[in-house]
């Protein structure tokens, strides 16, 4: 459905007169959230609703909730939900992915409540951060996440639309909805330096703004990242919850204590994995540490956690950012992409998770009472007791790297860098203050060893064959004599957004030059903006001479260089005329980071040849026949180089389970499944410094670049095809796009499983 805020407003001022038929009451002390006056453990996973099928998503929420989490927090992505401006898309059809309403049903229907943050702003590795970017090609004197007037009306008119959709459906939990907490922003503590005094005024303007909205106003609103000391250069509003991102956040919690004494403790973001990039090896983060992570989290007084992501999923068509992050958003968790469990980081994390549930009744009427054993500062105990029982619990840690702990009360020893959960009974003591005694021993993040299950992705070649994957058309290169639409004359190149709209990724620039003489060496002269993982191909008389990326083919490592770094290009000219067509290509806008709104991509200032100011450029948006499954109108014959070429052929679905397509024998472009744009694919190998980690022996503090796998090897393999795009009754259609040619005869389709790893 599509509407305009306006009826969007009188809607919602109609609702608000109808009382809820029930209500879930939401509420929140210094040491947890209540539900319905409950103190609660609240143990959730991000699963991003556009990154898999609806078909998918009771699925998926039935493995979360296998895995012990009893929440799913959700992103609202602006550019989705209002493409056109002031134009809002929540589509109501039950196939479409950006169905959020469906989405919330189903994790209600699951038994999950829900954490909606609103945004504005994304990050997720989503283009532009899912900024509209209409935002910036149509008002492009505003700025982004400040106090602008502009900025601030159509984030709140944003807010005021994705809360009535939710509260129109009954999800808010005043409706006994599943909805119980709600975000604005994100991460904004980590740019606000970047914007001074406006910065400050703008968080403290949005979150009034988000408290006091009449539909949002009964649940707890959320800024993570955003800090908790003012001196620290950021400026937590105190009407809403700090909440910390990262692998580790319990150092965390005592800032969080003496900025918010009155706050719950939330780790939003506990990341059991990351992003990959083009270009990059597989990056893996052990589950024994994710598992210490948590532990340690929860052992120190955390009553709130969340892992991003609990499901990537697969950034479909053009939805992921960066630039030059890889399709698949796998991300390294407990759900895999294919929405298998990906052990044993789904196993160790679930028997931590029921742990957690088992000591829960003993943690939330007081803060823990630490101290230390051993002997040793890094030998730690957090101990908690219930308020109207004998019950209690001992959070057993060891942070050291080298040396164990030994609990003596036990004789328990405590490996390196590990937690261990144990339960009790209090026992008074002579001094009147009190022990927990007769433990009983409940988890330990190094209880599981290399006898326990482990398995990998594996790709099963199907005896289905894609049939007819011929040449469809080579795509006719440009000349400055071309008219029709989306095309444009102007007297010096053109920013590439400003004409795209980031509608493709494709802009040429055409233009002509008159040589005096044949030179085989003429110097070809720009700049070109690669915050777009901008990569240029250069075709001079209709032939291919040089592609220009913003990856070294050489190394497969991804470089953020400027053209005007370069060495001149040389090219080759014949006497009189020539035309010089060049081609710029995307690969997603900058997801992270301060002004987003000033990302410039393309040709960034004139062209010179051998000096000369090439003038009267021509502009092309898009590629011919990119929107319409490679039909273009005419046929051509292949170019030699094989590049800029659609092939066009048809498959069977035979077998069960996911299927992917793999295509490491084509260079990079984009694929069409039934006329669905399952995302761009590049054959890029990774070329990083690989150290496969000890999975369950794993010590000391982890970054993305600690443990990584698969160098040598190409960046992604497979490309997830969703259930939702195929048929299973007649033949499905395969088209294929590729810029730098390849092989299509080597296209394999596969079907996904898991296998124990040997």
């Amino acid at each position: 459905m599509i509407f305009n805020i306006l009826a969007l407003l009188l809607v919602g001022y109609i609702c608000l007169l109808s009382p809820p038929a029930s209500a879930t009451s939401v509420s929140w002390n210094q040491r947890s959230f209540s539900i319905d006056g409950k103190p609660t453990m609240l143990i959730g996973g991000s699963f991003h609703y556009p990154r898999a099928s609806p078909s998918e998503w009771p699925s998926i929420f039935s493995e979360m909730k296998a895995n012990g989490l009893n929440l799913v927090q959700t992103y609202v992505f602006w550019d989705l939900h209002e493409p056109v401006e002031g134009e809002y898309f929540f589509p109501d059809d039950p196939q479409d992915p950006a169905n959020l309403v469906l989405f919330l049903q189903e994790a209600q229907k699951a038994g999950l409540y829900v954490h909606l943050r609103i945004g504005p702003y994304a990050c997720a590795e989503w283009n532009n951060g899912g900024i509209p970017v209409w935002m910036t090609t149509e008002h492009d004197d505003v700025v982004f996440r400040t106090d602008d007037s502009f900025w601030l009306t159509k984030i709140e008119n944003f807010l005021d639309a994705t809360l009535q959709v939710v509260s129109d459906a009954n999800l808010m939990a005043s409706q006994n909805g599943p909805i119980i907490m709600a975000q604005i922003e994100n991460e904004y503590g980590n740019v606000e330096y970047a914007y001074g005094p406006s910065g400050a005024r703008y968080v403290a303007k949005v979150a009034d703004y988000a408290v006091n909205h009449p539909i949002g106003s009964e649940v707890p609103w959320v800024m993570c990242q955003q800090g908790v000391i003012a001196s620290k250069g950021t400026s937590p509003p105190s009407n809403v919850i700090s909440a910390c991102n990262g692998y580790y956040c319990d150092n965390w919690i005592e800032d969080h204590i003496s900025a918010f004494p009155e706050q719950p403790h939330m780790f939003t973001e506990n990341w059991p994995g990351w992003f990959q990039k083009w270009g990059e090896a597989v990056p893996h983060w052990p589950a024994t540490d994710v598992a210490f992570s948590v532990a340690r989290w929860f052992a120190k007084g955390g009553s709130f956690m969340n892992y991003y992501m609990a499901f990537g999923g697969t950034s479909l068509a053009r939805q992921v950012g960066g630039p030059n992050i890889i399709t698949s958003y796998d991300y390294d968790v407990q759900i895999n992409e294919y929405g298998f469990r990906a052990e044993p980081k789904f196993s160790l994390t679930a028997a931590l998770h029921q742990a957690l549930y088992e000591v829960q009744n003993t943690m939330f009427d007081a803060a823990p009472t630490p101290a230390t054993f051993n002997g040793t500062e890094s030998c730690e105990t957090h101990t908690y007791f219930a308020a109207d029982s004998d019950k209690c619990s001992v959070w057993l840690s060891n942070w050291g790297e080298k040396n164990e702990c030994v609990f003596e009360d036990e004789g328990w020893v405590i490996p390196a860098w590990s937690v261990s959960v144990a339960s009790g009974k209090a026992i008074e003591g002579a001094n009147g203050l009190s022990s927990c005694g007769g433990l009983e021993f409940l988890y330990s993040t190094k209880g599981l060893d290399d006898s326990e299950p482990a398995n990998e992705l594996v790709a099963a070649n199907l005896d289905t064959k894609i049939e007819n994957l011929n040449l469809v058309s080579s795509v006719k290169i440009p000349t400055v004599d071309d008219s029709g639409d989306n095309i444009y004359t102007f007297d010096s190149p053109q920013e590439q957004l400003s004409l795209t709209k980031d509608k493709t990724d494709y802009l040429w620039y055409t233009a002509t030059y008159d040589a005096p003489a044949a030179n085989d060496n003429a110097i070809l002269e720009l700049e070109a903006g690669l915050a777009g993982g901008v990569s240029l191909m250069v075709y001079i008389n209709g032939e291919l001479k040089t592609t220009e990326r913003s990856v070294s083919d050489a190394q497969g490592q991804l470089e953020d260089v400027d053209w005007a770094t370069h060495e001149a290009l040389k090219i080759p000219v014949v006497e009189g005329v020539n035309s010089i067509a060049i081609l710029s290509m995307s690969t997603g806008l900058r997801n992270y980071g301060p002004y987003i709104e000033r990302v410039r991509v393309g040709i960034l200032s004139d062209i010179r040849v051998d000096g000369k100011v090439l003038s009267n450029v021509v502009h092309t948006v898009g590629m011919a026949g990119e929107g319409s499954g490679g039909e273009v109108g005419e046929s051509w014959e292949g170019r030699e180089d094989g590049s800029l070429t659609f092939y066009k052929g048809e498959f069977a679905v035979t077998a069960e389970g996911p299927l992917a397509l793999d295509m490491t024998t084509m260079g990079k472009g984009f694929v069409a499944v039934n006329g669905h744009h399952i995302g761009r694919f590049w054959s890029v190998k990774a070329n990083d410094k690989c150290n496969a980690c000890d999975e369950f022996g794993y010590v000391g503090s982890y970054n993305a670049d600690n443990c990584r796998t698969g160098c040598d090897d190409f960046s992604q393999h497979y490309y997830k095809i969703p259930d939702s795009f195929l048929s299973t009754d007649s033949p499905n259609e395969l088209v294929v796009f590729t810029e730098t040619g390849g092989d299509p005869a080597g296209i394999k389709l596969v079907s996904m499983s898991m296998a124990d790893k040997l």
